[in-house]
């Protein structure tokens, strides 16, 4: 059976447009800093659904340039934007500032290093932004299980945030580490499905966080 990547690709731009109209009509149940968050997912969803409809017409259309400027670049940078946001202790801060400047360098040197950066997925430099915006959830997470926001935790907003983006992107992790060192070692079919489960599981945890969110628990 092959694997139809255009209905999956419809169904979690679905899930990515209702979590952007929620978060629209939510926005004043939210922390502080929400509107870069908006932002990422405005563009995340454009995006994703660009590339499904694109992909209808087209079965070779590639999109690597949007997704390495649009998602890698503008994407990562107001997450890392939103969590520098909600931090409170300068010392925090100062951390989460000095990963968006490796951020920063890290994107500007890959982009001059590798020739093909924007038209080959470029893998090292993907996975070290993961690395990077994890250490900024360690800092939100930290910030908040040493807070009273753990006594409302479930509706802390940035803590579903925080696990929608590690379930999202450290679960897409290992499936691009799979593909790009072992391409024979694992079915394409296979690997867009448990792709797209992760997504799933990932948009469907930021869903049930904007459902249960408000603001100054």
């Amino acid at each position: 059976m092959v694997w139809n990547r255009e209905i999956a690709g419809s169904f979690v731009a679905f899930l990515m447009v209702i979590c952007l109209l929620l978060l629209v009509v939510k926005r004043r149940q939210l922390e502080k800093g929400s509107s870069y968050f908006i932002a990422a997912l405005t563009i995340l969803t454009f995006i994703e659904i660009f590339c499904t409809v694109q992909r209808f017409f087209d079965k070779t259309f590639n999109s690597s340039i949007l997704y390495v400027i649009g998602i890698n670049f503008f994407v990562f940078l107001l997450f890392l934007l939103y969590f520098q946001s909600i931090l409170l202790s300068k010392k925090l801060k100062k951390i989460n500032f000095s990963l968006i400047v490796l951020f920063l360098l890290n994107y500007l040197v890959s982009a001059m290093v590798f020739e093909n950066f924007f038209t080959i997925f470029p893998f090292f430099s993907y996975f070290l932004e993961v690395v990077l915006l994890s250490g900024s959830i360690f800092l939100v997470m930290s910030q908040t299980f040493n807070s009273d926001k753990i006594l409302g935790l479930g509706h802390y907003f940035p803590f579903w945030v925080c696990i929608s983006l590690l379930v999202t992107y450290l679960g897409v992790l290992p499936l691009l580490v799979i593909s790009y060192t072992a391409t024979n070692l694992i079915n394409l079919n296979i690997f867009f499905v448990l792709l797209f489960l992760v997504n799933v599981a990932g948009y469907t945890i930021l869903l049930l966080g904007i459902l249960k969110a408000k603001r100054d628990i």
